[in-house]
Order: C-alpha cells, then structure tokens, then sequence
C-alpha cells in the first residue's frame, strides 16, 4: 500500500507518465516497441471509499446462469450467524480466500485486439484508474439449507385458537420475508421445508397450525361428512364451510382441507368441484390422536379403536402407521403398537439413526424409509444411507439393518 500511495500522491502533483517515459522504460527493459502495440495504459490507484463496499467473489455455473436469467443471489442469516448465499433454488457456505498475486479493478482497460483496432502511427499514452487492489476473494461451496431452527421458530407462535390469540407475543409471529432473512435457505428449499408443516397465513403471518387445532378441526369435518352420508369422492367444501365456520378459523379450514382432500372426478349440478377424502391421510390423523392419548397400546385393542374413531366409509390399515408408530413385541411376546412419530427424532442423521436402533435393534427398509427419507438427497438415497450408516444382515431371506457397531 505504500507504493499505492506514492504513486497516488505522484498522480496528484501531475508527475504522470509520458510516451518519452515509456519509451525509456521499454529501452532499459530491452523490449521493441515493434513487438508491442501502440498503446500504452498507465495504471494509477484512485482513492475512492464507495469501492470499499466491492467484493470478488467465485461463481460456479448455477449462479453464473441464474445471475444471466436475471435471478438474484442474497446472504441469509442473523448478525450471529456466518454469512450463506442463497439462489431460487440452492445454498452455499461462503469463506474467505487470499490471493497470492493482487488483482486490480480497471475500468474501461483494453484488453488484446482492443488496443490495436485502429491504425496508429506513433505511442500514445493513456490513463487508467486502480478502481480497487483484491487481496482476498470469497470462494463458494454448495451446501445443505440450515433448518435447524424453523421448528423451533414456528412453535413459538403456532395457532392455537383464536380465543388464545390476546396472548401471542407478536415479536414471534413471522412472515415470509422475515423468514427469508433469518433462515439461511434459498425460496425453494425454504418452501419445501415448510410444506413439511401445516402452516396458514393468518393476517400476514405464517402460522403453524398446533396439532390439537387440526386434530379438532379434522375431526369436525369428518363428523359433517358422515352425517351427510357422502361417499369418499363426493365432499363438499363449500357446505362443509358454512357448516362449521362458527368453529373453524377460514384460513385453518382451507389448509386442513387441502392437506386431507383433493378434486373429485366429479362435480356439483352447477359444475363446481367435488373433493375427495385422503383415507390414507384421515386415518392416519386419527392414529396420531389415539396415541398422543395412549403411546403403548395392546395391538388388538388400537386397530378397534381405531376403526371406531373413523368414518364407516374409511379403512384403516396398519401400513397407514407408517413414521408414526411401529408394531412391537413386548417381554410376554404380546402384539403392541407403540407410538414414534418421525418429527419427534433428531434432525443429525447419525443422531436419529442411534435413537432408532435403540428403540428397535433390527429394521427392514420399509420399516426404517419414512424414518430417514429426509436425509435423501440426489444419489444418496434411502439405500446409499443405510449402506453408508448401518449394518446389514439377512434372515430368514429377509433383509434388515441394524446399528454399524453393534452386534
């Protein structure tokens, strides 16, 4: 820096460069002025402070492309956290690098043919300015989306009915944009992890709907369903609705609706949609309710609990338990359906797969997938993760995986 400065303070008192100079440079350096062109570009550093906001930073070709269509690229994360880059669609950790050889920012410089496009008949001499010298750049890596704390976020100002609403800490309530802003995700990942949540927008504000509102709301309209002696594919949401919006908030129906149905085939006389109930989805719900009430329950006396606590035109079946609970044997070898719900595991791969193996010694992948699903990614899928994390043994034709250290 101390060159820069003597050359900057040079520059000032007009003590620039002339085509004598540079000839007399060429000479002692024993270079013709035959083997170069005519132009000469005389580098001068320039104090200027609104460079001191400019970084360099790598690009792969996602960003490179996305920055060409036009999309825009944004750091994410609290003053507390290290700084990530995020695309639409992608998440990338972001650390500092040095540069061996400065790099100079120079505007307008021309570069190869650009300095002998046109015929010039003797040197000329031209001026340039050192916009700014790079010791250091910032160098990318792609990265998983760090989504650690949007459960914990969302909990915190989750809907629980609007006679409870006097009591939310509207610091907590978050909307998209703060989301945006504090999550270290792109749009897209960010979207996908929400969808794992029954979240409503409520006067702005994205709001996880608690598991005892949906249940309850749930639980009405399937009531409404079989008093109206509709068949599975013929519900209809817009009498469901007014029957029952004294007692559900409208934009908790709408998202419980659409999680639990979808369009029938068929329509009503005005051509207005029908919906038809997920069964498997429905059922489900009704399992989670019977065993947040009872976690360990006699096998026989659940599946007739649960066939009790559903619509008559619905059929539970035991693969609907599937990342909810899992069919044990206890000490007296007595059949027992024992709760274990996917969202209540850690989210640290290795974590989770220690806490299964603990809860059952020896899974088959289809016991373990909606378990361990989340952790997929690309070529990693559920096989590649229990190959790489777990031990694999055959019996009786059947295989199972159990912990990689155990026995």
């Amino acid at each position: 820096m101390e060159s820069a400065d003597l050359l900057m303070e040079s520059a000032d008192e007009g003590n620039v460069r002339t085509k004598e100079d540079v000839c007399e440079i060429l000479e002692l350096a024993t270079i013709k002025e035959s083997d170069l062109s005519a132009v000469t570009q005389c580098l001068y550093p320039t104090r200027d402070h609104q460079t001191d906001d400019l970084m360099l930073l790598e690009v792969d070709e996602h960003i490179l492309s996305g920055l060409g269509e036009g999309d825009a690229i944004s750091f994410r994360g609290n003053k507390h956290d290290n700084a990530m880059l995020c695309t639409q669609t992608r998440t990338y950790e972001i650390r500092e690098a040095e540069i061996s050889n400065s790099w100079l920012l120079v505007p307008d410089l021309k570069l190869g043919m650009a300095t002998g496009a046109r015929a010039v008949t003797e040197r000329t001499v031209e001026k340039r300015n050192v916009k700014k010298i790079f010791n250091s750049y910032y160098e990318v890596k792609e990265t998983k989306p760090n989504l650690a704390s949007l459960s914990t976020l969302l909990n915190s100002s989750s809907f629980n009915g609007l006679e409870y609403e006097a009591t939310v800490d509207r610091k907590t309530l978050y909307s998209w944009e703060r989301l945006q802003n504090e999550l270290q995700a792109s749009d897209y990942e960010l979207k996908q992890a929400l969808s794992d949540f029954l979240i409503a927008d409520i006067d702005g504000y994205l709001r996880l709907i608690s598991f005892d509102v949906e249940a309850r709301s749930l639980n009405l309209m399937l009531n409404y369903f079989e008093e109206q002696s509709w068949e599975l594919d013929e519900v209809d949401k817009e009498s469901t609705y007014e029957c029952l919006k004294e007692l559900i908030h409208e934009p908790v129906f709408d998202v419980v609706f659409e999680r639990y149905a979808k369009v029938s085939s068929k329509t009503k006389d005005d051509g207005r949609p029908l919906y038809t109930y997920n069964e498997e989805k429905c059922c489900t719900m009704v399992a989670k309710v019977l065993l947040a009430a009872s976690p360990v329950t006699e096998y026989k006396e659940f599946m007739e609990t649960w066939n009790f606590g559903t619509p008559e035109k619905m059929h539970p079946k035991i693969e609907y338990l599937c990342g909810s609970a899992l069919v044990t044997y206890n000490s007296k070898m007595e059949k027992e359906i024992v709760s274990c719900p996917e969202a209540d595991l850690p989210n640290n791969i290795h974590d989770r797969l220690g806490e299964l193996f603990q809860i059952k010694a020896k899974w088959t992948v289809e016991e373990i997938t909606p378990y361990i699903t989340r952790f997929t990614k690309g070529a990693m899928n559920v096989n590649a993760l229990l190959t790489k994390y777990a031990r694999c043994s055959t019996k009786d034709g059947i295989k199972y995986y159990g912990s990689k250290h155990g026995k």
